[in-house]
């Protein structure tokens, strides 16, 4: 995948011209090493912020050299440290995440080795740095992309990954304590016949609260849906969705699933890497796929990475595109539109040539609007770019002294600040999809025990203001 890749970003793009907007870059490392390919983000101390993981791939020709895993704490304002570096002996990282898999001092680091074979993890320890290299599975052949979802609705981290080498997308029950189990494959090549697994994302796609899957095949250039059909017995099995999501793409290079037309509904989107296409689809279960393109190669040539979010905090999910070639502008949003496609006119956010293949999106300065982190494959660089764009105005002055507390969260989320008794307020999660609506009671909190780990918005009816917690 690496080699075809350097082949690929040699080709020159058109730039054109797009209206800036204020986002202000900042430097996490200078240098990170050679080749920064993967970062993602998350409470790696337990302090209550985002911290930042970053991971090498440097293909050499395809003589592996060196590589690193390193992660950057964050003070709550952005302001990051370089700590110590979580791996050096690792090889080729193409799937890294961040999740809680042990319910121990915070979320701790998960990554796949595509020349080592093998999938593993560094737990947090406590101490602001992490454990020794511990494996999950040491015999899998070329894995990809890895994710964290709790696929049985035990409470528990579960992981999933895939085999481009074994042609399957597997997973693995954990048990809460940082043990996996291998369970049978969610797909396996020998039998179905998609080819080349390498991209894996998971969420509600059929609308029936547990987690399904979703697989990018490389070498078939298809993108294959596989429900979960686990229904409270605790066995977890699955069914292949009888109509691809696409096919025949040119150069398959992310997946990944949102609410992009934002109807509640998620939605899966891709990268094409060659064709330019950053599309998302309309999909019917076992029924018919609808291609909606996002950006084309009019706009970005070879785009690198794409992420749906709330950047401009109307609660409407937004598209982030990057820029994964040298010529063209590096990262630009397009606005999101309620059960609609989002605009057609991208707004800037920087235009350099650092060649961004992934990107993480949180509050990391706490100023309550969503942020961008990137890593830069042709700069060996880790930057953040802060998030400039929103004033929150306050239409009821009970709100200007408005705390709410604890955040995190295990159970009760309390408000401290609030002048009337009741209100009516809507919370969503990360990705911008309606949980529910309810009322507060000012004086007695909001039960929040019920939703899943993870961060959430809060919104007061008939007020502006937005406010995030984290339940964990």
């Amino acid at each position: 995948m690496k080699q075809i890749l350097l082949t690929c970003i040699s080709i020159l793009c058109i730039s054109i011209g797009i209206n800036a907007q204020n986002f202000a870059i900042q430097n996490i490392d200078p240098n990170t090493g050679e080749e920064p390919y993967e970062i993602a983000s998350g409470d790696l101390d337990g302090d209550g912020d985002m911290d930042i993981v970053m991971a090498t791939y440097n293909y050499n020709g395809g003589t592996p050299v060196q590589d690193y895993i390193k992660w950057y704490s964050n003070d709550g304002s952005g302001s990051f440290t370089i700590e110590t570096t979580v791996s050096s002996t690792i090889r080729y990282v193409d799937g890294l995440i961040i999740a809680d898999i042990d319910g121990q001092f915070g979320d701790d680091i998960i990554a796949t080795s595509v020349n080592q074979n093998k999938l593993v993890y560094f737990l947090s320890d406590g101490a602001g740095g992490f454990g020794l290299e511990t494996s999950v599975d040491s015999a899998i052949n070329s894995p990809g992309e890895v994710i964290a979802a709790d696929l049985n609705e035990d409470g528990n981290m579960d992981l999933i990954t895939v085999s481009y080498g074994n042609e399957r997308t597997q997973w693995y029950l954990g048990d809460g304590a940082g043990g996996f189990t291998p369970q049978t494959h969610i797909h396996d090549g020998i039998f179905d016949g998609d080819d080349g697994p390498y991209f894996v994302k998971a969420g509600d796609l059929d609308g029936d609260t547990d987690i399904d899957v979703v697989v990018g095949y490389v070498d078939s250039q298809s993108i294959v849906i596989y429900y979960n059909q686990f229904f409270g017995s605790g066995t977890v099995s699955w069914i292949k969705d009888t109509v691809p999501v696409d096919t025949g793409g040119s150069y398959l290079f992310e997946i990944g699933i949102g609410d992009v037309n934002n109807d509640g509904n998620m939605n899966v989107f891709k990268v094409d890497f060659t064709s330019g296409d950053v599309a998302w689809y309309s999909k019917i279960v076992n029924g018919a796929s609808s291609e909606n393109i996002i950006s084309d190669d009019t706009i970005i040539n070879n785009p690198g990475s794409v992420l749906v979010a709330d950047i401009d905090n109307d609660m409407l999910n937004d598209v982030i595109v990057t820029d994964g070639g040298v010529v063209d502008d590096a990262m630009i949003w397009f606005k999101g539109a309620s059960n609609a496609s989002p605009s057609t006119i991208p707004t800037l956010v920087i235009n350099n040539n650092f060649q961004m293949f992934d990107i993480t999106v949180e509050d990391f300065d706490g100023d309550l609007d969503q942020d961008i982190a990137t890593i830069g494959n042709f700069s060996d660089t880790v930057d953040w770019y802060k998030n400039d764009l929103i004033t929150l105005s306050v239409d009821d002055s009970s709100f200007e002294t408005l705390n709410i507390y604890p955040n995190p969260t295990k159970d009760i989320l309390h408000f401290k600040g609030l002048t009337n008794e009741y209100y009516n307020v809507s919370i969503s999660d990360f990705l911008g999809k309606k949980i529910l609506n309810t009322t507060v009671n000012a004086n007695n909190g909001l039960d929040v025990s019920q939703l899943n780990s993870g961060i959430y918005i809060i919104k007061f009816e008939n007020n502006n203001t937005t406010y995030k917690f984290i339940k964990e």
